[in-house]
Parts: structure tokens; C-alpha cells; sequence
């Protein structure tokens, strides 16, 4: 019901807006894309949408290449212990505690932009990227790495 609620009102004219129950439950009388256009140009869709896609691009690179390399350096030498542990006991902490001193610290460093994002979102993924890549990196056999070498 909720959805539907939401497809027809995205639908109407704002004309065709009433306040009682059967005129907000029927169909529109002429399909309107208007209120879509009139949304993007509000809200500065695109301008979001690249942002969110250089963000989200930028971050699963480097997260890639930042947290596999110490996932491998973790999961193959025992040395880093006590390095594992503590990050990833950074999973045990909720992200509403972090948030409000993170913000006021970026800003103070001058990186309250993309920029910003991009290495928080890198630090908060990390903790969970290290225990998979570490966890997959322990099942694989010394045998075959030195195989492959």
C-alpha cells in the first residue's frame, strides 16, 4: 500500500491533490512526469549523482588496494596479531558515536569535502574488509602460494 501510495502521488498534478481519502487513493487522470523534472532540477540531481558515483568509485578502489595489501600482510604473518585485533575491534564500535567527532575533526583539517568522505569511507570499511581478506587468506594452503611462486 505504501508503494503505492508513492507511485500514484509521483504521478498527479499537484491540482490534482485532495484532501480526502478517495481522491488521494485514485489514479491520476493524466500520467504526469513533471513532478520527476521538477524534483531533478530541485534537488540538483545530477550534480548529487556524480558526486555519489566519484565517491563510491574512488572508495571501493582504493579500499581494494589499501585493504587487500594488509589483509595479506595480516593473514600471512603472525606477527601482525595484536594489529588485526585492534582494528578490527573497530567494528565493535556503533558509527553514531563516531560520526559527530569525525565531522568536527575533518573540518578542522580542511578535508570536509569528497575528499574527506572518500578517507572516511575507506577507515570505516576497513575493520570488515580485513577480516574477510586475513579469514580467506588463512584457508589457502602455503603449498600453493609458494606453488604459484
Amino acid at each position: 500500500f505504501p508503494l503505492y501510495m508513492a507511485v500514484i502521488i509521483a504521478f498527479k498534478k499537484p491540482s490534482e491533490m485532495t484532501n480526502d481519502i478517495a481522491g488521494a487513493l485514485s489514479l491520476p487522470s493524466s500520467w504526469s512526469f513533471s513532478n520527476f523534472t521538477e524534483a531533478m532540477k530541485v534537488t540538483d540531481f545530477w550534480n548529487s549523482l556524480g558526486n555519489s558515483l566519484l565517491i563510491t568509485i574512488v572508495t571501493v578502489v582504493l579500499a581494494i588496494l589499501i585493504h587487500s595489501i594488509a589483509g595479506y600482510a595480516i593473514g600471512r604473518n603472525k606477527f601482525y596479531k595484536f594489529s588485526y585485533l585492534y582494528i578490527v575491534s573497530g567494528m565493535f564500535v556503533p558509527f553514531a558515536i563516531l560520526m559527530m567527532p569525525l565531522v568536527k575533526q575533518t573540518s578542522q583539517m580542511g578535508i570536509g569535502n569528497r575528499v574527506g568522505v572518500i578517507v572516511l569511507y575507506v577507515v570505516f570499511y576497513m575493520p570488515m574488509n580485513l577480516l574477510l581478506y586475513s579469514g580467506y587468506l588463512k584457508n589457502i594452503p602455503m603449498a600453493l602460494e609458494e606453488a604459484a611462486k
